[in-house]
């Protein structure tokens, strides 16, 4: 299915794969460089000594399948020289290495993302050219049509797993990057925006559908599951146990980038909106275990919880989703100390703070609080107080803010050029739409759920008088509409430890009830908990809490 599709749309030409080169950037893409910079990345002269030592120990760290020297020199020796040679400037192109390395055709198509990859990283992306974005595409199009038609046990890479994530990682966000771009453009088009080299750029991108297309990128990430039959290893494993290491290092690059596709599909079909697809694809993980592969590669664990906690809470799921958030927030804070000098600490620190956001808004719409701690709560009122209140209050505007501020970074599915207007911001404003209909929808159910917990019996009429919308009371016909609301929205898929997109249906609010003719009749499970909970519990986690303000004292008597 998934290679008669791609034949369909263009994609596995016989003629790029099997000369395992590069193709030329097609005819009438517009280009506008700046000629000093493009002499500079082509000519060999240009190069200085150290980078090209750097290129000729790497290539043979890559040939020798020297994984602990890739690992070093890839995130170390890369980013020190990027940092002291290429800060505001792109790496010298293939053509110009090409003769360092004896023209490796699969060490140059590798070399070729990871060009491309400080390309977008230079300005936050504010240089990168069309060209560039075309170049970039063919690269990762050669790289995956190589890897899915050739057999596993011929394919001749072995790359450490972070390098490996960070292929599948990269391929997403420049996706997405395009997305946008292609938005803009449609914008631009739609304000009839007259700049020459905007016009050129709208009228490649209008013909050019499948670049970067979604079917494009969907497709290749299945089409990398399929080939490392991952779903049916991590399935085996989960039933007998774990499996043998796979018998060459082609076969262990293939299984770990079909995991990471599995990881890269969930993020996708989050990003499309499409959440029941999205958790779906991640049904073989088994979350379950104690080692885990994700937790291989720090950012490939911290995605795999974002989203999933993410699709979750869309999926008003939202005891799991505090259960995903929950446990991301304990790895991050126990982790990011150690990665205070890595590339990747800000993204660290940033998604940190997302996750929170997320967690209080969650738990604003979930009546369950027995899932987090005390010391996590007291974390996260101490971070977000004043918007919790505000969150509190049924405060609309604080909720569309903060689930801007921390939700992905979302793709239309359309491609093509209409006469209507795109605007950029048209898929988030659609998914923020969704979930503060939901929100609006539950804004008087926190207050029928405190009036609950004060009765074990009470009558409909009675509890209705308690209500009042815009000053007026709530009908009785009324009132009992919101009470089956509550019963709906607080009964909810939990998940159970199988797949992640099945479990059980249960109540997760601490009180039940139900109605018989005009009493309401109530069983509050929260002064049940109370009396159940252990009160050793209760002192380690003050101990917890307690223990920065305890060395902080005794800092402060011993320089006395």
């Amino acid at each position: 299915f998934f290679f008669g599709t791609m034949a369909s749309l263009g994609y596995f030409a016989d003629d790029i794969v099997d000369k395992a080169n590069f193709p030329d950037t097609p005819k009438d893409v517009p280009s506008y460089g700046d000629d000093a910079e493009i002499i500079a990345s082509t000519d060999a002269t240009y190069v200085p000594e150290a980078v090209k030592k750097f290129i000729a120990d790497f290539h043979k760290a890559f040939r020798n399948k020297d994984l602990s020297g890739i690992l070093a020199l890839y995130e170390g020796a890369w980013n020190e020289l990027s940092e002291k040679w290429y800060k505001n400037s792109s790496w010298p192109k293939v053509e110009v290495i090409a003769p360092l390395v004896k023209s490796d055709a699969l060490f140059l198509v590798l070399y070729k993302e990871m060009y491309y990859r400080h390309v977008y990283s230079l300005s936050n992306g504010a240089l990168i050219t069309l060209e560039d974005r075309v170049e970039s595409f063919q690269n990762y199009f050669n790289l995956f049509a190589y890897l899915i038609k050739t057999p596993a046990e011929n394919i001749d890479i072995s790359l450490p797993n972070q390098w490996i994530w960070d292929i599948i990682d990269e391929f997403i966000w420049q996706y997405n990057d395009y997305a946008k771009f292609r938005a803009k453009l449609a914008n631009m088009r739609f304000q009839a925006t007259k700049d020459p080299e905007v016009e050129k750029n709208i009228e490649f991108v209008a013909k050019q559908k499948d670049i970067w297309s979604s079917v494009y990128v969907i497709v290749t990430l299945n089409a990398l599951v399929t080939k490392s039959d991952i779903k049916h290893l991590l399935d085996t494993e989960k039933r007998d146990g774990p499996s043998s290491a796979p018998s060459s290092s082609g076969a262990f690059f293939i299984k770990m980038l079909g995991y990471y596709s599995l990881i890269g599909l969930l993020r996708v079909h989050t990003l499309l909106g499409d959440y029941h697809t999205a958790i779906k694809c991640i049904d073989s993980i088994d979350f379950t275990k104690r080692v885990q592969l994700f937790s291989k590669v720090v950012a490939c664990h911290i995605t795999l919880f974002y989203y999933t906690g993410f699709v979750f809470m869309m999926l008003r799921r939202y005891a799991d989703a505090v259960k995903f958030f929950t446990q991301l927030l304990t790895y991050i804070n126990r982790i990011k100390n150690i990665h205070t000098r890595s590339y990747q600490y800000d993204d660290i620190i940033k998604k940190n703070e997302q996750v929170y956001h997320l967690l209080a808004m969650t738990l604003a719409l979930c009546p369950q609080r027995c899932a987090v701690d005390e010391v996590m709560l007291t974390t996260l009122k101490e971070r977000l107080n004043e918007k919790i209140v505000r969150l509190e209050q049924g405060d609309l505007d604080a909720f569309s803010e903060m689930f801007k501020y921390a939700c992905p970074k979302f793709v239309s599915f359309a491609t093509h050029f209409s006469d209507d207007r795109t605007n950029v911001a048209e898929a988030l404003e659609t998914q923020r739409g969704l979930f503060l209909r939901e929100v609006q929808q539950q804004l008087v159910l926190p207050t029928i759920h405190s009036y609950l917990s004060l009765y074990s019996t009470i009558s409909v009429s009675k509890l209705a008088s308690f209500m009042e919308q815009d000053s007026h009371q709530v009908p009785e016909k009324q009132f009992r509409t919101y009470l089956l609301m509550l019963k709906h929205k607080t009964c909810q898929l939990t998940w159970t430890g199988g797949k992640p997109s099945e479990g059980e249906r249960a109540c997760i609010s601490d009180i039940a009830f139900y109605i018989d003719k005009n009493m309401v009749y109530v069983q509050n499970h929260a002064n049940n908990n109370l009396r159940n909970r252990s009160h050793t519990q209760y002192f380690v986690d003050q101990i917890r809490y307690l223990r920065p303000c305890l060395d902080t004292l005794s800092g402060a008597t011993a320089t006395r």
